[in-house]
């Protein structure tokens, strides 16, 4: 059995194309697990409703807690062999999990990664962003760390497109009262114990973009700043496993860290000037995080040398 885990809150315009999605896989032996974590809309009836017409579907309502507590909440009553998590404002094609188990099965793979698109809300794709179909690849732990930290990531640091075998998972959790990056801590630990994954290179997973959403536009300073420990601890343990990566993994640490400095610093500007008192500890201990971290790629190869003197001197 797989057990796909959806956390629900403030999405009632998308959640149904999501669970219609869900109800309609190939794959029969399916679980799905609804969480509704407070959600102030419709979401609890919609889930309740989809629930008394298919029997796959599990629903647990519970106060707000936020997104990494409702997948805790599913984590728990989970009975799948597998698995699985899609986001509320997502769908995906409807092999997608019968094409992830077999991939699984037939290479005796720990973890299995599928491509994705992205869509407007007009549900149209992006064409700039296409997947590049080809076929099936297993590849190793030390591969899966590489990628990781390819610019941008060639294995996106997400876990609604992939599949997870729940004896591996044991005691992970994923990290409550983060702001953002909590799937970077979660995917990091369970990586740390996987031998190989398998890659199945079509894009079964299709990824919303609308504004406002954590992922697209709508990360607030804390939550940028709480990306900088995430990210600092896959590469910490990267680094701890296979020194080898340490130049591409810190290449990669400086550059998202950077770019998150810089979204942070532009949405200073915006606020109020008792506000940015507020988070002007919060910049500074960034801008310091880049700093010490620029020291350590004074001689990397893989930095444009005129980078490597521009995170040196950011102000």
């Amino acid at each position: 059995m797989i057990s796909v885990i959806v956390p629900v809150y403030g999405v009632e315009k998308y959640l149904p194309k999501c669970i219609e999605s869900l109800v309609k896989q190939t794959f029969k032996d399916i679980e799905i697990v609804l969480i509704d974590d407070g959600s102030p809309d419709s979401c609890g009836k919609i889930c309740d409703e989809y629930a008394e017409n298919y029997e796959q579907l599990v629903v647990i309502h519970q106060v707000n807690q936020g997104v990494s507590a409702a997948r805790n909440a599913g984590l728990k009553i989970a009975k799948g062999e597998y698995i699985g998590f899609v986001d509320p404002d997502d769908w995906i094609a409807p092999e997608m999990y019968e094409s992830m188990h077999s991939a699984m099965k037939e290479t005796n793979a720990d973890l299995c990664i599928c491509g994705y698109d992205y869509y407007d809300e007009h549900g149209k794709v992006d064409e700039n962003r296409r997947y590049n179909t080809k076929e099936n690849e297993t590849i190793t732990q030390k591969d899966v760390m590489y990628r990781f930290f390819d610019m941008p990531p060639t294995i996106r640091h997400v876990v609604a497109n992939k599949l997870f075998k729940k004896e591996l998972l044991q005691d992970n959790k994923f990290k409550e009262g983060l702001h953002s990056s909590e799937d970077v801590l979660f995917l990091d630990e369970y990586v740390l114990k996987i031998k190989n994954a398998v890659v199945v290179h079509q894009p079964y997973y299709k990824s919303l973009v609308r504004q406002g959403s954590a992922t697209h536009g709508g990360l607030s300073i804390n939550s940028l700043a709480d990306s900088f420990e995430a990210h600092y601890q896959m590469y910490q343990d990267a680094v701890g496993k296979y020194p080898e990566l340490k130049e591409h993994s810190l290449a990669f640490l400086l550059d998202v860290c950077t770019l998150k400095y810089t979204e942070a610093c532009r949405k200073s500007l915006q606020l109020e000037q008792s506000e940015k008192k507020k988070i002007q500890k919060c910049l500074t201990e960034m801008r310091h995080f880049i700093k010490r971290n620029a020291i350590s790629a004074l001689f990397n190869k893989e930095i444009y040398w005129k980078t490597r003197v521009m995170y040196l001197i950011l102000k």
